[in-house]
């Protein structure tokens, strides 16, 4: 789904392709009224109403090249977990895709729930954690996904899973540090790369995945400061006592963020290499980290596009 179309406009754009209009409000959204509307003329107001959208030649095909298949991804998402499949949910794509995340790990996190403002932390790292605590029918759909009543009221003393997004015919697995990826997979599915997430600092959770579950080519994308590295050097070790490999992407045009930038804690060390463990990293890896440090910079994961780099890999 486009980032800038929340669920309920998606919706209204599906009754415009299943019928010939909508009372969703579907001009308040730039993308909706700039590209559909302005640009394409697929869609406009009902004359002499402006509470109707109505479609124009040429937006079933544009909807059916570039929306459907993203549409019933979610509305059959929504038909499997028990969730009403409602325009009253104006989620964006960034909370689907983390409701579905919880939906194909929601075994591993039904055994360890943490309380809810953990949980929120966790899942919404961009959030405070009491996001959930605020949006009462994102915290019962989650709850419904869990299939549990309510979060326990303290937290759980292990709070240790492997979150893994699946895809049918995976050539590669790729292990992030940060969530961001797996809540926007449809590329990675493309490229048959399989998604991990340990729940950042949790790598002691790989010494209990069996060497079987490891039969692809594992990469590993993080930031690019002490704290990310650090944990990649404990992960290459445990994958290597496993007998498998794990290679680290390596932005080629890193954008490099002053150390101090947002809500950014992780600082370099004074010692050699950050107090790293040099043998962990190759001479290529060894001189971004070395200018890292130099210049008191940091590449954050986000700013990384791993797709590409692992595909050219193996070409």
């Amino acid at each position: 789904m486009r980032k800038e179309i929340t669920w309920r406009q998606l919706k209204g754009l599906h009754q415009l392709y299943v019928g010939k209009q909508t009372t969703i409000k579907l001009m308040t959204n730039v993308f909706v009224k700039k590209i559909l509307h302005k640009r394409l003329n697929v869609l406009q107001h009902k004359d002499g109403n402006l509470n109707i959208i109505v479609k124009n030649d040429g937006f079933d095909v544009y909807f059916q090249e570039n929306l459907l298949d993203q549409y019933n991804y979610y509305a059959e998402f929504f038909e499997n977990v028990g969730i009403e499949n409602s325009a009253r949910r104006t989620y964006p794509p960034n909370i689907l895709e983390t409701l579905v995340l919880i939906h194909k790990n929601r075994e591993e996190l039904r055994k360890k729930i943490s309380t809810s403002r953990i949980f929120s932390s966790n899942f919404f790292e961009d959030k405070d954690s009491k996001f959930l605590d605020s949006k009462p029918r994102l915290k019962d759909d989650i709850l419904t996904i869990l299939g549990v009543k309510k979060f326990p009221r303290e937290s759980a003393k292990d709070q240790q899973y492997r979150l893994v997004v699946d895809c049918l015919d995976p050539e590669y697995i790729l292990l992030c540090e940060n969530m961001d990826f797996l809540k926007d997979p449809f590329e990675f599915r493309k490229n048959h790369i399989e998604l991990w997430y340990l729940g950042g600092n949790n790598t002691k959770k790989l010494y209990e995945v069996p060497v079987d579950k490891i039969r692809f080519p594992m990469y590993y994308v993080c930031d690019w400061d002490f704290h990310g590295l650090d944990i990649y050097s404990r992960i290459k070790k445990i994958i290597t006592e496993k007998g498998k490999n794990i290679t680290l992407i390596i932005p080629p045009n890193p954008l490099l963020k002053p150390i101090k930038s947002g809500n950014h804690d992780s600082k370099w060390k004074e010692g050699l290499l950050s107090k790293l463990d040099a043998n962990a990293f190759t001479e290529e890896e060894t001189q971004l980290i070395t200018q890292l440090i130099e210049k008191n910079k940091w590449v954050e994961e986000q700013t990384i596009s791993p797709i590409p780099l692992i595909v050219n890999a193996d070409a």
